[in-house]
């Protein structure tokens, strides 16, 4: 029997935080049973936002946080490993909320940066991983993290891929934990930015392939519909 299709849902801008407890509340669901097995895929862009995974603090920051909210951006801590890194419009993120597949963290992460791979190589971009550190790379920029929360063998957050955000955002943080890491993006390293709709469905494409596993066709909906769009009851 064909496995059921997993919904994939683009969530439009969202908070970082509002998303985060979403989150939560979809791996709980996972857990009991309530969502299928097969989790629910989460396509967005966030608003301009430092976030500070399990490994990260004040010390990532280079201005401090009452002057980043003044300058519109927001400092938040997150549930996800890893240190410090940055999301704003023009990014793709991406949310698996899913089993891990036999429960092999390392495989799932070196799946989810193949996606990104595959995507970037559709349009022209040669993207490389390096040994101990997630995420990718391209001509010496980084382009993409990976930053992930493993609860009951159910994992969620994901990667954030950088299409044409302002990467003088990053400059008011040490990304990952290293001083001298310089972002780069597919529409600095190409001379165009890919329409979002469009990389949405590619990636959509890529991680049905990778993952073998059957998606749903992209429905938009509001982060705060998410739940009611899965039958889902607030918990």
């Amino acid at each position: 029997m064909r496995e059921p299709e997993s919904p994939v849902l683009d969530l439009g801008l969202a908070p970082y935080q509002e998303v985060q407890s979403l989150q939560g509340r979809l791996r709980r669901a996972i857990a009991e049973g309530r969502l299928a097995a097969g989790g629910v895929l989460l396509l967005l862009e966030h608003p301009p936002v430092i976030t500070l995974g399990s490994r990260g603090g004040d010390q990532d920051l280079r201005r401090p946080r009452e002057v980043l909210a003044d300058s519109g951006v927001q400092v938040l801590d997150s549930e996800r490993g890893g240190q410090a890194t940055l999301h704003a419009p023009g990014q793709l993120i991406s949310y698996p909320i899913m089993p891990i597949p036999r429960r092999d963290l390392r495989a799932l992460v070196r799946g989810i940066e193949q996606v990104l791979i595959e995507v970037l190589a559709g349009y022209g971009v040669r993207a490389v991983r390096r040994e101990g550190r997630p995420g990718l790379y391209a001509e010496g920029g980084k382009i993409a993290s990976v930053g992930l929360r493993c609860e009951r063998w159910i994992a969620s957050h994901g990667t954030s891929l950088n299409v044409d955000p302002n990467l003088r955002l990053f400059d008011d943080i040490v990304s990952c934990g290293e001083a001298e890491l310089r972002q780069t993006s597919i529409a600095e390293l190409t001379g165009t930015a890919p329409e979002m709709a469009a990389l949405k469905s590619r990636y959509r494409f890529e991680f049905e392939g990778v993952f073998d596993r059957p998606l749903a066709t992209i429905r938009r909906v509001g982060w705060n519909e998410v739940e009611a769009e899965l039958g889902l009851g607030r918990s």
